[in-house]
C-alpha cells in the first residue's frame, strides 16, 4: 500500500472569497432594512387618524409665517394659546380612551393596526405638547410654566360652554312638553 495517509493538500482559496461573503453579507442586510423601514413607514403614513385636522396648529402656524403685514404679537399669543388648548383637550381624550384602549387590545377586540395608531396618535400629542412648550418659551422665558395652565382653562372653559349649549334645546323640548301637560 503506497497510498499517503498523511493530511490532506491545502485548498488554495483566495482572500477575496471571504471577503466577497461578507460584502454579500452585509448588502443583504442593509436592503432588508430598508425595505422593512419603507413598509414600516408606508403603513404609519396609510394610517387613519383618530382626530379631525387641527385647525388651530394650522392657523398659528399661517399667521407665524405670515411676513407682509406684520402679525401683532397678541394675536400670535392667542392663536397659540388656542392652539394649546386644541392640544390639551385631544390630550384628555386620548387619557380618557387609553385604558379601554388597552382592554379592548388585551382581549383581542380591536387589531393591532387599531392599537399601533393609538399608540402613534398619543406620540404625536406629546410631540405637540413638546413643540408648544418651545414656542410659548420663544415668545417671553418662563412663559411656559403659565401656558399650559391657562389653556387648561380655555379647554375647560369650552367644554362648559358646549354642555350649555347641548342644555338649551334640551330645555326647549322640556318646557313644550310642559306645556303640553298643563294644557291638557
Amino acid at each position: 500500500m503506497s497510498e499517503e495517509t498523511g493530511s490532506p493538500a491545502p485548498s488554495s482559496i483566495s482572500i477575496y472569497i471571504p471577503i466577497l461573503y461578507v460584502v454579500v453579507l452585509l448588502t443583504t442586510l442593509v436592503l432588508f432594512s430598508v425595505a422593512h423601514r419603507r413598509k414600516k413607514l408606508n403603513k404609519l403614513v396609510s394610517m387613519k387618524p383618530i382626530f379631525k385636522d387641527n385647525y388651530q396648529r394650522e392657523m398659528y402656524l399661517q399667521l407665524k409665517s405670515q411676513t407682509e403685514p406684520k402679525v401683532n404679537d397678541k394675536v400670535l399669543k392667542a392663536a397659540l394659546i388656542r392652539r394649546g388648548a386644541e392640544a390639551i383637550r385631544r390630550m384628555i381624550k386620548l387619557k380618557e380612551i387609553q385604558q379601554y384602549v388597552n382592554v379592548l387590545y388585551q382581549r383581542g377586540s380591536i387589531g393591532d393596526d387599531v392599537y399601533e395608531s393609538f399608540k402613534l396618535q398619543s406620540k404625536l400629542q406629546e410631540l405637540e405638547l413638546n413643540e408648544l412648550a418651545m414656542e410659548a418659551e420663544s415668545f417671553r422665558k418662563g412663559w411656559a410654566q403659565t401656558f399650559f395652565p391657562v389653556c387648561q382653562e380655555v379647554t375647560i372653559n369650552e367644554a362648559l360652554r358646549r354642555r350649555l349649549t347641548s342644555l338649551e334645546p334640551m330645555k326647549q323640548s322640556l318646557d313644550h312638553q310642559w306645556l303640553k301637560q298643563v294644557a291638557a
